[in-house]
Parts: structure tokens; sequence; C-alpha cells
């Protein structure tokens, strides 16, 4: 059985030669005896431990190498017929371009796992043959989990998400797929998400590390006050040339002279549009922190954007997708398209955080009542009901019990105590004053989270918008409960606006499949190819930047 194995694991690594698999480099072909590396592949895969590599503690993949390993009867699988396969040199290439998906070519032992190929023909032992081949297959296994369903559980980067499959069987996936595979790179490319927004996410991550790489741009000084159109700026040629290095001016030599405008202004608002500030063409404080943000911190987005990108379900599609610091919702349809964008309003990032999780939609309400959180109702009801008796009123809240059945209201001082105490509890009224507004979109979670209307229009308006206790606010209700309601029946623009415009109360059951995601990304690639970067309003990339820098096991 095994020189049947040996066999055709030749055959199959000369037809890939043939064809080039995978751009591999030429390594030496030194045959190595391996008759005797049996022993010693059994004795390092049970010690979950090789001192050779950056991360020597392999036991969270020790089951799963004593599975590839006893389908072989513990022979080598990265060598065919005492040579080091076409499969094993593919794998160390894929591994060696490892930055172009955002993950560290070190972490899998880029330069260990090539040097040691480099040196096959003094690898004659059967210790050096096993440590090798287990450092690949060590390798493959890391390599190939972090690109399936990344390398931390989301739920240690604070985020309520189920892992993405788990993790694939990784032992079966490199005995069916990479062992004998004619292009080791395409079949290792198509476990990773299949969502086009993570595509677009690697491929400007490839132009971006290309422009740090030969970034020689001096940056432009600051200006004095903030820079407007029309006025002289002397380190002009320095702006140009920033803003074309980022994509956002056509050429430097657009600009002439030392006068700000023209171009070099339609550029800073597209620079400005594109890392969540207020357009405006002026150059102020913000605008220049973003202009002088390094290089390697857009890097470093992306990185960690492709990460959160592979903790995603498959099957999340169609989607409701708000992402927190972009504050910005996306209604995605089954063939991965935006049917639809607005902005939004999330939780303040001091103690109001909206929570990052998924769930399922189910019912949309018309003007809804807003039962207040107790939290909210003794912090800041009960507050200003001390200091304007006639608050409730005003605000058209009803006093009610825990059941929310009406109660009728109690002396002044007994009312004040009662609420602070939780005792009796407040609802606002539907209305268009409601703090709801008249649409409620309804997921039942734990954080008791939801998308609603607001009749604070205006806040729109602003470039960054955490200004909730952590509910969604959302700019068009009638736009997204008309998507979401389209084939339910009836209930088109139309109706659901004249059920606004009514008096009663009514909830809409959602019967196709919507999943709400709520989400976290400093960087967006559009379906147009343009990078889109924010800031790290809840600080949860620092967290995640700092969990990686661990290194394997992350597990622990």
């Amino acid at each position: 059985m095994r020189l049947l194995s040996a066999i055709l694991l030749t055959a199959m690594a000369l037809s890939a030669t043939a064809q080039g698999v995978d751009r591999a480099r030429v390594l030496p072909r030194s045959e190595v005896d391996v008759s005797s590396a049996p022993a010693e592949l059994r004795k390092l895969v049970r010690s979950g431990y090789l001192a050779d590599l950056r991360w020597p503690d392999f036991a969270d993949y020790r089951q799963s190498l004593e599975s590839l390993y006893e389908a072989s009867g513990y022979s080598p699988v990265w060598f065919a017929n005492g040579r080091l396969s076409v499969q094993a040199r593919a794998l160390i290439a894929v591994i060696e371009s490892a930055s172009e998906k955002g993950l560290n070519p070190q972490d899998y032992d880029a330069s260990k796992l090539s040097e040691w190929a480099d040196q096959l023909g003094s690898v004659t032992s059967a210790g050096g043959t096993a440590r090798l081949d287990v450092g690949l297959s060590v390798a493959a296994m890391r390599y190939i989990s972090a690109l399936h369903s990344g390398r931390i559980n989301p739920q240690r980067a604070l985020f309520a998400l189920a892992r993405r499959d788990e993790r694939l069987a990784l032992s079966a996936f490199l005995r069916d797929h990479i062992l004998l595979s004619q292009n080791v790179r395409q079949e290792i490319e198509g476990i990773e998400p299949p969502f086009p927004g993570y595509r677009r996410t690697e491929a400007v991550l490839v132009k971006y590390l290309a422009i740090e790489k030969n970034d020689v741009s001096k940056l432009p000084s600051r200006p004095r006050g903030n820079l407007k159109e029309g006025q002289a700026y002397g380190d002009l040629p320095a702006l140009a040339a920033r803003l074309a290095l980022l994509g956002d001016l056509a050429s430097p030599e657009e600009v002439q002279g030392k006068i700000y405008r023209g171009p070099i202004v339609e550029a800073m608002k597209r620079f400005q549009n594109r890392h969540g500030l207020a357009v405006s063409g002026t150059l102020d404080a913000a605008t220049y922190r973003a202009l002088a943000t390094p290089l390697s911190k857009r890097v470093l987005q992306l990185q960690l954007t492709l990460e959160r990108w592979r903790w995603l379900p498959t099957d999340v599609l169609p989607a409701v997708v708000v992402n927190i610091p972009e504050f910005e919702l996306r209604a995605f349809d089954e063939n991965h398209r935006v049917a639809l964008k607005m902005p939004v309003i999330v939780g303040k990032a001091y103690r109001h955080r909206t929570p990052v999780f998924e769930d399922r939609l189910e019912s949309i309400i018309i003007r809804p009542y807003w039962n207040v959180p107790v939290s909210i109702q003794k912090a800041e009801i009960v507050r200003d009901l001390r200091r304007d008796p006639t608050y409730l009123q005003k605000h058209r809240f009803q006093l009610v019990d825990r059941g929310n059945k009406p109660q009728a209201t109690p002396p002044r001082e007994e009312l004040v105590a009662r609420l602070a105490s939780g005792a009796l509890r407040v609802r606002q009224m539907p209305g268009p004053e409601n703090s709801l507004g008249l649409l409620k979109f309804n997921f039942p979670n734990e954080y008791n989270v939801y998308l609603h209307g607001t009749p604070q229009q205006n806040l729109f308006s602003q470039a960054r918008r955490d200004f909730s206790h952590g509910c969604i606010r959302i700019e068009d209700p009638v736009s997204l409960a008309a998507w979401v309601l389209e084939g339910e029946g009836s209930w088109n623009r139309e109706r659901i606006v004249d059920a606004m415009n009514a008096e009663q109360t009514l909830t809409i059951p959602v019967h196709r499949p919507i999943t709400v995601l709520i989400l976290y990304g400093s960087a967006v690639v559009e379906e147009t190819g343009e990078v889109h970067f924010f800031d790290d309003v809840y600080g949860y990339d620092v967290v995640l930047e700092h969990q990686l820098a661990h290194g394997y096991p992350y597990s622990r």
C-alpha cells in the first residue's frame, strides 16, 4: 500500500511540475532516506513540541497530526520517492506569500522551512527528515486554519459571534486536497471566506503593502490653523504627492503654484470621504492626523479586517449589516450585492457601546412603544423628573408596572422613589416624537439592542455618530422596512407609510430569513474597490492587535 502511495505521489508530483505548480521555487531534489522515519515521527507528533519552530508548542494540533500520520503509517507525507514533493515546495511558496493574506509568513516558519528545503542534501538522518515533515504539517495546519476561520476565537476579542464553522477537518483536508494536489495555492484559497468584500480587502492590502514598501515621499508640514481653499501653502507639492500616493489625486502635476485650490481641494474631499471625516475640503487638524497616519497603520487595519472577515459564518445572506466604526448600515441580497446603504447612530464609546453579535430579524413594529430600560430610568428619567415635575407629561411617558400594565400617578415624592427603585416603570407612547421613531426592527437578544428610527434626524449630519445608549438608530427606516418586507404580502412602501401615520401599533412578522450582523471593522473596501478607513472608536483594533501578538497557540 505504501509503495502504491509513493508511486501515486511521484506521478502527481511529476505532473504538477510539468504544469508549474504555484510558482514554487526550484529547490534541491536530493534523495533522502525516509525508511527509518516512522519512530521519530511518532515521537515528535506525540510530544506536541518542535523546538525548531518559531512557536514550538503545537499541542492544539496534535490530534489532527496523529490522524494525518496514522493514515500514512507514520511515514513522511511531504516526501515522494525519497524526495521533497512538489506539493511541499508549493506549500512553502504559498506560506512565503502569507503577507498578501494579512498574515505573517514567519508565524508559519516560512524562512525556516525554506532553509530546511535548501539544505535538504544534508538532512539525511531520520530525525532531520521527521522534523522537516512535521514542521511542514504544523505550518500547513496553522496556515490553513488561520485562512479558513481566523487565528483566534472572536469571543476572546469581545465579539459575540460563533466562530466560522469551527475548524476544518485538517488531516482530511491535507490528505484529500493538498498532498496530491496539482495546484496547492488554489486548493488553499478555496477554503477562504466566499465574500466579495473579503477578496476586495485582500487586493487592497497587496496594494498598500507595495505603497508602504516603496514610499519615499515626505510628509507635508502641518499648516498654521486650518488650510482653506484659496489660501497659500508653501508645502503644496508635498501635499499633492501624498494625495497622489494614496490615490485621491490623479497626478501631482495637476497642482501648480502655492495656492490651495482646484484639483487638490477636490482630492482632499475624496480623502476626507474615505476616512470618515467631514467633507469640507479644508485641511483641518483631524484631516491632517489622518494624512499623517503611517501606512503601516493602514496595513494593520486591513489585516485586522481580514481576520474578522474569517470569523463570519458563510450562510448569512440576505443580511442587514451594521459596521460600528463606519456608522453605516448595508443590506445585502442573496448574491452579495448591496441593496441598501444608510448612516446609523451607534452606542457611545464610553459606557454605552453597541455590542458585536449576530441574530435573526423577527419582526417590524410600526408605531412602537419605548419601554425605557431600568438603567436609563434610574440614571436619567429620575434625574430629569426631579428637575422638572412635568417631564413625564412633556415627553408622553406612561407609568406601567413590570408587566406593562398602565398605573395611576402617585404623589411626586412617592413617584420618584418608586421609579428610582424600579417598582414602577415608564414607557413612551407611540408617535413621531417617540425616541424609537415610528419603526422598530426587532431581533430579540440578550443585550436588548435593536434597530429603530429616531426623531433626531439632525444627528446624521455628524461625521462621528456614537450618541446612543447601545441601540442603533437608522436614518431611513422606511426604506429598510420596504426592503425587508419585499414579497411579504401587500406590505409595500406606501402601505408602510400609511400605517406609520395611523394610530394603531402593529407588529409585522418577518418570514424570510434575514440575518442581522453588528460588526466592527475600521477598514472597508467598497464595491468600486475604493478603500475607506475609520477611527478605532471602541479600541477593539488595539485589543485584537495585542491578542494576535501573543502568537501560537492562541487557544491559551
